[in-house]
């Protein structure tokens, strides 16, 4: 009888994994099938698209498992300005609540939250059960580590805006286990620390951060100094300890009055460049002290703040770190999966964890070519559209030629991946040798910030003449910058950072997506360039596309020259 295991996270960018005999059989965000991005709350399209996917029945299920002790209902999580507006007197008057009321409101939740899925699956309440948030986050990086982790013994870092009550962990893992060292509370948060900041900057917290990112490079560091100061009188880390610290009395929690008063008037590059720069040397003096209290070098991080790319490629350069890896998404996407597999060696006799390593996040489903036809139908008898059909042409090589040919192509093909980076099944692709594809793409569809970078996907066999990796990071998730081989940087020129020409790269071997492989093996051959320019496939503000009938709705909603599919190709004819 197989061990079906649900996992379900349930607030800020919900979602669903299912583990089946402890491997990932698929996971979903419920933003790509509700089209609300970032929707929280129960994620209930994604339980029965689940379910659909693997065909299974709720008696089927073995366990239901939470990802969060607790977690706020919906209406708190979507209205983002309340966990803002808040300094010292809010934080006086909190910490006066009687903690019988704190208790008594996490039992109603978990009340609540039981009966959500009793409700919806009709099945014993016994079945379901809740494990902690920065767990949840560990095990889904520990678990799904490189098969040459799996019989290491691993440091395991934990670090987000706040779960449970806790911003950090460390711990030690071996042998399929977890044992936690260290914890920081929520009011010493790097991360809460980093979304007040996104918040100051105008734009949406937990999902702007990025942006914020992007924006540092163009400040120089004689500029901010100033503002580096107001970070360190918020948190502090000491020398050989594994926590963070408040520095003074503001809690993380409350210190946004604290932030607006002492940023205002400060120019938005400078204070983007101080938090980068105050965030990465926040994160390496951790990093290394946890290394020295353990004596351990192979890493494996999850939570929100392992998203940022920049901090990632300074701790994995660090000479301290010998392996790395980071959880693809590592945000709190990732804690249905963590979830799910932590269940799963809880309850199973096998520790041998290295059955669940991933090798690809094409956790998503695909689509037939019926369902393809149903989607483009109104599109064959267009005039405007020229149809091209796989039964009759090969369909990559096509790609590549209107790729050679300066043409900007939306590929939706092979399963969904999981999370948030587009990993070329739900892609936008360009040459990445020509810079005027940035502004091309930016007013067919994107509309990003100009500041924003997009990225690269590069041939694994090629990958050495673009981009150095001596701790053999082995790209595959866009989690990590690197920086640009000069001598090739024309060939990615519109894929790298314009200002530090850092890049976010993917590569993309045979083994892991064979049809894509096949596109970029054969653009090479037109070209000589072993890389394409990548950006998700989707309108701005709106999630990646899922199905051909998103494909096909983003697709007609844009300027972008075609749309592949698994089964078809739809170009638009020029005007």
């Amino acid at each position: 009888m197989k061990n079906i295991i649900l996992g379900i996270h349930d607030g800020h960018n919900c979602g669903a994994t299912l583990v089946i005999d402890g491997k990932i059989f698929s996971s979903i965000c419920e933003e790509r099938l509700s089209r609300k991005k970032n929707d929280t709350g129960y994620p209930k399209m994604s339980i029965d698209f689940l379910k659909n996917h693997a065909g299974i029945e709720n008696n089927d299920i073995s366990s239901v498992v939470y990802a969060s002790l607790f977690m706020h209902r919906s209406s708190m999580l979507e209205n983002k300005l309340k966990w803002y507006k808040v300094g010292i007197r809010e934080q006086k008057r909190d910490e006066k609540e009687k903690k019988s009321k704190l208790l008594n409101k996490f039992i109603r939740r978990k009340k609540e939250r039981i009966r959500n899925v009793v409700n919806h699956l009709k099945i014993n309440e016994k079945k379901i059960s809740f494990i902690e948030h920065h767990l949840c986050h560990l095990a889904a990086a520990y678990y799904t580590a490189p098969k040459y982790f799996a019989n290491k013994k691993i440091l395991g870092l934990t670090c987000d805006g706040a779960g449970d009550g806790l911003s950090a962990t460390v711990s030690k893992c071996s042998s399929g286990k977890i044992k936690r060292i260290s914890k920081t509370d929520r009011h010493a948060s790097l991360g809460k620390i980093y979304s007040r900041v996104t918040t100051l900057l105008g734009m949406q917290p937990w999902e702007h951060e990025y942006k914020v990112m992007g924006l540092a490079p163009y400040a120089k560091y004689e500029n901010y100094t100033d503002i580096l100061k107001v970070f360190n009188k918020l948190l502090k880390i000491s020398r050989n300890s594994l926590k963070f610290q408040k520095a003074g009395n503001l809690s993380t929690n409350y210190c946004m009055k604290h932030l607006n008063e002492k940023l205002a008037y400060k120019r938005f590059d400078n204070i983007s460049g101080a938090l980068q720069f105050f965030t990465e040397r926040m994160l390496i003096t951790w990093v290394k002290n946890c290394i020295k209290k353990t004596k351990l070098n192979y890493l494996v991080c999850g939570g929100g703040v392992f998203m940022n790319v920049k901090a990632n490629m300074l701790i994995a350069n660090l000479p301290e770190v010998k392996r790395i890896y980071v959880m693809p998404s590592a945000a709190d996407e990732s804690l249905s999966i963590g979830a799910a597999l932590h269940k799963y060696y809880e309850v199973s006799k096998n520790k041998k964890h290295e059955k669940s390593s991933i090798n690809n996040l094409y956790f998503g489903k695909d689509f037939d070519r019926k369902s393809e036809l149903k989607a483009i139908r109104k599109l064959i008898k267009n005039k405007k559209f020229i149809i091209f059909d796989g039964e009759k042409i090969n369909l990559n090589k096509k790609i590549a030629n209107l790729l050679f040919n300066n043409k900007v192509i939306a590929r939706s093909a092979g399963r969904a991946e999981w999370g948030a980076r587009a990993l070329g099944n739900r892609s936008i692709l360009a040459r990445a040798d020509d810079v005027n594809n940035i502004q091309k793409i930016n007013n067919m569809i994107k509309k990003r910030d100009f500041w924003m970078p997009f990225s690269p996907l590069i041939l694994k066999e090629d990958f050495k003449k673009y981009f150095k990796d001596p701790k053999k990071i082995n790209p595959k998730f866009m989690t990590f910058a690197f920086k640009t081989a000069s001598k090739n940087l024309k060939h990615l020129i519109a894929a790298s950072h314009s200002n530090d020409q850092t890049i976010r790269p993917q590569i993309i071997s045979k083994e892991d997506n064979k049809s894509f492989y096949e596109i970029l093996k054969n653009y090479k051959k037109l070209s000589g360039m072993s890389v394409l320019l990548n950006t998700s496939f989707n309108l701005h503000g709106y999630p990646i596309v899922n199905s051909p009938f998103d494909a096909v709705n983003v697709f007609l909603n844009s300027g972008i020259d075609g749309l592949a599919l698994n089964n078809f190709i739809v170009l638009r004819k020029q005007v």
